[in-house]
């Protein structure tokens, strides 16, 4: 740079090298500035659409809300929680041991389908029976598919759901012979078959019982609730949920899952269910259900469960039709069986501060060091850990190719 000076000054004069100077010493700053004007500009142009304010909103609002809040976030003292008791009870793996008679005790790598056999084997009037499909392939799958529908005259619609699953990732409400195909051509491990729980009410019941004690009861009871938009013949279904006051917060969730029809207008009245699967992750509402609870509920859930073996502690998913039958322990359906890793999930209340959720977790997550530890001493071994680390990959590895769920 300073033979160009020299060499301008030589061959223009003094001026031209005074007029440099004052350039290097303060043009610069004046092309930071412009730089700087422009990227404003860019910037106020860019969030003044209305796609990006709502979702720096949506996200701003997420912030604010602990239920929304990263699992990496949210789980950081129960992971904390959990090394203590881990010290505690002398077993990082003693979870395993809650529940013998299931894979891990339920934590993870656990087969869907063993559980739930053994439900309808023993508890047939309140399971909603379920298949697993046989087959190498996607065709062979869908032949096995077939003759179980015709075998136990299984309707449309119906559920497909992987074996292996977990927070309801690809778990689907089949309507068509077509949606079957794809789906079993989009997964290529062990599927469910299962006859779809109607409903139209859902709730999570989580239970427990000491190995020493002759009965168990209800740790507590979420009330799922499954998100719909109302249609109001102007606006687009995308519309619809950025205007919904909590829809918003999971739109993407949402929107992914009804993409073919994000330009489509509901008429007046018409009313759209945004989410199957009762699974908080999935964008359905989770409120504290224990309204529901009854001795006639508890002790149905009770019967039920002391006759799965090795069964102490974990979570019942149900579909049922009414809140009256339900507290009688009537009429319901029980579709799916979930062990040591569940959650009493009325954590989720929004109502709820993110201090009673951890309240709620530790306690749960000592019963499940305590009946493990009370099981280890009745002779149950725990998983090991090199074997829980593999299933724990494999399943994560699993879920990332499911199909997205309903």
């Amino acid at each position: 740079m300073d033979r160009l000076y020299l060499f301008l000054a030589h061959q223009f004069g003094s001026q031209l090298l005074g007029w440099l100077n004052h350039w290097n010493s303060g043009g610069w700053a004046i092309l930071v500035g412009i730089g700087l004007v422009l990227g404003m500009i860019w910037l106020v142009r860019k969030f003044a659409q209305p796609n990006v304010r709502r979702r720096i909103s949506a996200s701003w609002g997420r912030a604010l809300r602990w239920e929304f809040w990263p699992a990496w976030v949210f789980y950081a003292p129960v992971v904390v929680n959990y090394v203590w008791l881990a010290i505690r009870y002398r077993g990082i793996a003693l979870p395993t041991a809650a529940n013998p008679g299931i894979f891990s005790g339920g934590l993870v790598g656990e087969s869907k389908m063993a559980t739930l056999k053994n439900l309808s084997a023993t508890s047939p009037d309140f399971t909603a029976d379920a298949y697993l499909l046989e087959g190498g392939t996607a065709s062979e799958r869908f032949g096995s598919l077939e003759n179980y529908r015709e075998l136990h005259s299984i309707e449309y619609p119906f559920i497909l759901k992987p074996d292996l699953g977990q927070r309801g990732v690809g778990v689907k409400l089949i309507r068509s012979q077509e949606q079957a195909v794809d789906y079993l051509k989009r997964n290529e491990e062990g599927v469910i078959l299962q006859r779809y729980a109607a409903g139209p009410k859902e709730v999570g019941v989580f239970y427990f019982r000491y190995p020493h004690q002759p009965t168990g009861h209800i740790f507590a009871i979420t009330e799922k609730i499954f998100p719909t938009l109302v249609g109001d013949g102007i606006r687009s279904i995308e519309e619809l949920v950025w205007a919904d006051s909590r829809a918003r917060f999971v739109a993407e969730k949402y929107l992914s899952r009804l993409e073919a029809r994000r330009a489509e207008v509901l008429p007046l009245g018409g009313i759209l269910r945004l989410v199957e699967a009762g699974n908080h992750a999935q964008g359905c509402i989770f409120r504290d259900g224990m309204h529901l609870w009854s001795k006639e509920l508890e002790a149905r859930i009770d019967c039920i469960s002391r006759q799965v073996d090795g069964f102490f502690i974990g979570r019942y998913d149900i579909r049922y039709s009414s809140d009256e039958s339900l507290r009688q322990g009537l009429d319901f359906k029980i579709i799916e069986l979930n062990g040591a890793a569940s959650e009493a999930t009325s954590i989720y209340d929004a109502r709820n501060s993110v201090f009673t959720a951890y309240r709620t977790l530790f306690r749960q997550w000592r019963m499940v060091f305590a009946i493990g530890a009370e099981n280890r001493r009745l002779g149950a071994a725990s998983t090991p850990l090199h074997l829980i680390w593999r299933k724990w990959r494999e399943s994560t590895v699993l879920a990332a190719s499911y199909p997205e769920a309903d």
